[in-house]
């Protein structure tokens, strides 16, 4: 209790897992430790191998952060049916909302409360994000304090616009994780409360009024 799983947090942070001596050991297994694996890090490709042979290829010019070029391959890749337990505290969440976010709602939540409260216990963060006011897509990634994030590609013609985030990590609460998600769907609410939280509650208009300005 208290002490840091070295072997697991690796696994959580590969873009590859190399599964070594297959050689010495039986299908059935392989079969387990390659569940294990994938329960820790779905997003990282297994790749057998014996005497540590491998393609050079397969490790150099990855694209690990590529998260946009992943979902054309698998679109289900985010795709989570609740949280995967590999042991008693590594967790992995995934959230999904049809309803745009507010960009500024995202990073503030981010910033100012998820990474400063869950940054040294969150491994991996991945995510394509529906914004309010855009037809472009937002991808967010996250290892640790680290974050990046960014506009890509249009959504396509005919394509569902929606935010899918999955978590990695040791102690995740659930359920503030969903509660700091659904606060940065842009709803008049949500941004009257962040307003409020800045002393700025008292406005002359409500959020969402048509407002006609005149000047001359």
């Amino acid at each position: 209790e208290g002490a840091e799983n070295e072997a697991v947090e690796q696994v959580a942070f590969a873009d590859r897992l190399l599964l070594n001596k297959v050689d010495l050991v039986s299908e059935a297994d392989l079969g387990r430790v390659e569940a294990r694996l994938r329960a820790i890090n779905r997003f990282a490709p297994i790749q057998r191998c014996e005497q540590a042979a491998v393609d050079v290829g397969s490790l150099l010019d990855i694209r690990g952060f590529d998260l946009e070029r992943t979902l054309e391959m698998d679109p289900g890749f985010l795709d989570t049916q609740g949280e995967h337990v590999h042991d008693e505290t590594v967790t992995s969440h995934g959230f999904r909302e049809a309803r745009p976010l507010s960009l500024d709602l995202l990073k503030e939540w981010m910033c100012s409360t998820l990474l400063p409260e869950a940054g040294p216990r969150l491994y991996r963060m991945k995510g394509v994000i529906h914004v309010a006011g855009s037809d472009t897509k937002f991808v967010y990634q996250a290892v640790h304090m680290l974050n990046i994030g960014g506009f890509t590609t249009p959504w396509r013609e005919g394509e569902q616009r929606e935010s899918r985030l999955t978590f990695i990590g040791k102690s995740l609460d659930k359920a503030a994780l969903q509660r700091g998600f659904e606060s940065c769907i842009d709803t008049p609410e949500n941004v009257a409360t962040r307003l409020a939280s800045l002393g700025m509650g008292r406005l002359r208009f409500s959020v969402g009024d048509a407002v006609r300005c005149c000047y001359s």
